[in-house]
Formats: C-alpha cells, structure tokens, sequence
C-alpha cells in the first residue's frame, strides 16, 4: 500500500486552508427546471420517501436527466437511502432506483451521460478505475465541492497521484491537501518546507492536524466544526437537533464518525441540484449523517459509539439511537 493509501485508512485527509475555492460554473443538468422534478426533490429532503422516489423514478423512465442523476447518486450511498426504501422488497427497489436491463438494472447515471449530459459524465468517469486526478478540478470547477472532495479520496484509496500538479490551482480543494503533502514530502528538496507553509495555514482548530502532529483543543475543534465547509451538515444537525448543547453535540458527532473523511465526503449528493445548505438543513440532510454514523461498523462497534456519544453529549446519543430504530 502506498503512503497516501496508508495515511488515508490510519487518520482520514489533511486539510489546507491555503487558497480560496475559485468560482464555480455549474453545468447545466436538462429536466431540473421541471416543477415536477423541484416537488419530488422537496419530498424526498423532507424525508418523505414514499412519495418522492416513485416519483423520481416516473420522471427517470420520461427521461428527465436530473431525476437519473439524482437516483443514480441515492442508489450508490446507503447513508441517503432512508428506512422506507431499505424496507422494500429487492425487485422493488431495483425498479425504483435503478433503469432496467441485467439481474439488478443499471445505474440512470449511465442513461444520463449516454446523452451528452456532463455532470453525468463525470461520474461515470470516477467509477471508472481508469479515471485521473484532474477529475477532481472538474467537478470543483463545476459547483460540485462535495463530489470533487470525494473524487479525490476514491482516487487516493486507488494509490493515484499526481495531486501535487493540482494542487496550485485555485479550484483544487484544500479539504485534499493531504495528498499533496505526501507527494511533496517525498521531495528530498524543498518538499518538507512546504508541508510546513501548509500545515502552519490550517484552522487552529482543523482536526486534520492530529495527522501531522497534536490534536486541536477542544474550543478550536468545536468553533472548527461550527464553520468548516466541510462540517456544514455536522453542525446544521446540531443545531436543528440539540439547539442548548451545540458545541458539544458537533465535537460527539466527530468523535462518532471518526476522522475527517467522513466529514468530507457527508452533504447534498449534487450540489447543482440540491445547494449545500438546503440539503444540511433538511430532514433527509440530518438523517443521512445520523445513518452514516451507524454504518461504520457492526452492532457491537455502533454500541461502542452511542455510548461515547452519550458521555460527550446526551442529546446527540439521543438522537442517535432514535435514528439508528427507525431501520
């Protein structure tokens, strides 16, 4: 394994707060106009899966690429599939989530990308293990920060490099700069100065920095935590969730998902579709992080967690365990 992989599965990505994100030119996604479309869409981000994804699913077989795109990208996360669809018999989800063809469908993304629609294009291209790091820069470039951060980790557990070469340019996301790092760390040169220009440029409380050396105190992760991009959908739960214990609700929630990976990778599924904080602030937006904690592990791991989270705030663990007894 290489060093990037091995960093990756030990502490979760670094984080570098050196440039600004330049600015996004979202691509245009046919069929997001639709009213029918923008119903479903507020169906399902009020958690209401019975209506919305038949819904979605309708509008997908009439070829409409936005409803394919966003299907193909709930299929391909657990964390955003709620317990209405988990409930569903095989073939019935099959049916709803997936276009025909083959023993258990196909992805809409593919019917979406097979006609000329862009943003499907790309992440046809991530899935597939020929795909190169400037994928990255694309979906930043298009308004997808959220995709272009987990791009970036696909590519990173695929051992690929080359992120050193991106790293300059306004639109690579710093949430990545682990992956630079390591590269330049490689440099007998100058290599370690820059890591040192990088790391001394982060949060004071970015808990990427328990990867280099100690770990941010307590206040600077939670004021962290409460304004990083990257924790918007941690820190809307808290807030929504358990308005008297904020604070301490963000720094559980952290400590249950682990490391800052998975804060990277939680938010809307397409931003160009679904804005960041429209999707943190709903419903399904807190659902998700909530399942996405219980999802890390087996029963007797998740156990192991709601009983950290209880000890680090009462009102997370709460919701937790309501959550997780809802599948």
């Amino acid at each position: 394994m290489g060093r990037v992989a091995g960093w990756l599965l030990a502490a979760g990505l670094a984080w570098s707060a050196t440039m600004a994100p330049a600015a996004a030119e979202p691509l245009p996604v046919p069929g997001a106009e639709a009213g029918a479309f923008a119903e479903a869409v507020g169906q399902w981000l009020a958690d209401d899966e019975a209506a919305a994804l038949p819904a979605l699913a309708a509008l997908a077989r009439d070829r409409n690429r936005a409803a394919q795109i966003l299907l193909g990208l709930i299929d391909k996360a657990p964390e955003l599939q709620g317990p209405w669809l988990a409930a569903r018999p095989r073939a019935e989800r099959i049916a709803l989530m997936r276009a025909p063809g083959g023993l258990s469908g196909r992805s809409w993304m593919r019917d979406a990308a097979g006609a000329g629609v862009d943003l499907a294009g790309l992440w046809v291209e991530l899935w597939d293990t020929a795909a190169r790091p400037d994928i990255v820069l694309r979906l930043a470039r298009a308004g997808e920060a959220r995709a272009a951060r987990e791009a970036g980790i696909v590519l990173a557990k695929r051992e690929r490099t080359g992120f050193a070469a991106l790293a300059e340019d306004p639109a690579f996301p710093p949430e990545l700069g682990v992956f630079a790092w390591a590269e330049w760390a490689a440099d007998a040169g100058a290599g370690g100065d820059r890591v040192a220009r990088a790391l001394a440029a982060l949060h004071p409380g970015d808990p990427h920095r328990s990867l280099w050396g100690p770990p941010p105190a307590g206040g600077a992760l939670e004021a962290w935590l409460l304004e990083a991009p990257a924790a918007l959908p941690v820190a809307a739960l808290c807030r929504a969730e358990c308005p008297g214990s904020v604070a301490s609700c963000a720094r559980a929630a952290y400590g249950a998902l682990g490391n800052p990976l998975s804060l990277d990778t939680l938010g809307s599924p397409s931003e160009t579709l679904i804005p960041a904080d429209d999707f943190a602030a709903s419903p399904r937006g807190r659902a998700a992080v909530i399942r996405r904690i219980e999802l890390i592990g087996p029963a007797r791991v998740r156990a192991q967690i709601l009983a950290q989270a209880a000890a680090a705030d009462g009102c997370l663990a709460a919701r937790l365990e309501a959550g997780w007894a809802r599948y």
